[in-house]
């Protein structure tokens, strides 16, 4: 439930400015014209009267003006004020509550229903139809009992209509407040899964790249230190990668790598290259060139496949990639031949593939993975060129 102070945000400025233009409008036009009916020579009141008039119009004008902030406020004084109105003997034509300016309460009552919490628009509603009787039942100059009906029927529709025409308003700012609240948080959705991805893939391939190297120095230190220390320094130099990955992730004015290409590939193969990881790269047909977006989503895609295969296969793992570029785009297919058998590990997450997936259909691609006989896996990746787009 909203409170009244609730209401009154800063979204709202473009409504309020409305509101007040609104209001000003009905003090130009409709106080001069009560004021004109009240001078006319045939029909004036008492002085006291008239000037008793003037000032509760004035009052209730004002009272739109403020209904934009404090409407609960303006409700009360402006049905004191018609209330005023009604006892007041008024004009001999017609009761005050009958010329141009009373018509400024439906503007209190439209701000009321478009501002407060349920039971205060409802209080309301019900004060104005009270009213609307009060003064169609009290006015002495009609005689009639269906003149008295009438007029009861055509205040209460004016003032329900002013009434709905706020709730109405309300309805649809709320409306427009929980579109913009959900545009919101689909963008930080998505946001953070743009994140989640990016660290997955940087950190998981990384760090996968760093124990396996890790292990090839500790295993050869003795025999093979020239062998240790090349690994090592793979070891530091992915760390440091990775560093500048997180870096350009999470800080939009950090200095960023330049996107990786085609060529890139045989830098990332050959990262993961170890004695007991043999990884072999192979290219066919014509190159043709990729957007942007693609040649990202190929290099992603190679990697968590790398990355994949050294991670649930134990040692030692052959791993071939294979581009082949085609009349209608390119398709990378990763195969490996399972090991010595799968591993259970806990470094992955679960969701590399399902992200490495989504960023493929975002560039126009495909991604499929599926085991292969006897064991092991492949997953192929099949992206338009521009050339296959134009």
């Amino acid at each position: 439930m909203r409170s009244e102070a609730s209401v009154a945000s800063p979204r709202r400025h473009a409504w309020l400015r409305v509101d007040v233009i609104v209001a000003l409008i009905a003090l130009v036009i409709l106080l001069p014209s009560s004021i004109a009916i009240l001078t006319e020579p045939a029909t004036r009141p008492e002085p006291w009267i008239l000037a008793l008039m003037i000032a509760l119009y004035v009052v209730l004008h004002l009272t739109t003006l403020l209904a934009v902030r404090h409407p609960v406020a303006a409700i009360v004084i402006a049905n004191a004020v018609m209330c005023a109105l009604v006892l007041v003997p008024g004009i001999r034509a017609a009761s005050g509550a009958f010329l141009p300016s009373a018509a400024a309460y439906l503007l209190v009552i439209g701000q009321v229903a478009a501002q407060t919490r349920s039971s205060v628009r409802i209080a309301a509603l019900a004060g104005g139809i009270f009213g609307a009787g009060l003064i169609a039942f009290t006015e002495l100059r009609l005689d009639d009992p269906e003149l008295r009906l009438g007029a009861f029927l055509g205040l209460s529709g004016a003032i329900a209509a002013a009434w709905a025409l706020g709730l109405v308003l309300r309805v649809r700012r709320d409306q427009a407040e929980e579109r913009m609240a959900a545009r919101v948080s689909q963008a930080i959705a998505d946001e953070r899964g743009r994140i989640n991805r990016d660290l997955h893939d940087i950190v998981a391939h990384s760090m996968t790249v760093m124990i396996a190297q890790a292990e090839v120095a500790r295993t050869v230190r003795a025999d093979d230190p020239d062998r240790s220390d090349a690994a090592l320094g793979i070891v530091v130099d992915t760390g440091r990668e990775a560093l500048r990955g997180m870096r350009s992730v999470v800080a939009d004015d950090a200095p960023r790598q330049p996107l990786p290409t085609v060529d890139s590939l045989e830098e990332l193969v050959e990262g993961v290259r170890t004695p007991s990881t043999d990884v072999r790269l192979s290219e066919s047909g014509t190159r043709a060139p990729l957007r942007a977006d693609a040649a990202l989503a190929l290099h992603h895609a190679v990697r968590e496949a790398l990355t994949n295969a050294i991670r649930h296969n134990a040692p030692p793992v052959a791993i071939e990639v294979r581009i082949d570029w085609r009349p209608e785009g390119v398709q990378a297919t990763i195969e490996d031949d399972g090991g010595s058998g799968p591993v259970v590990t806990d470094l992955g997450s679960g969701v590399g593939l399902v992200g490495i997936t989504e960023r493929v259909r975002l560039a126009g691609g495909t991604l499929t993975a599926h085991g292969r006989d006897p064991r092991g896996w492949i997953v192929t990746v099949d992206l338009p060129t521009e050339r296959s787009i134009g």
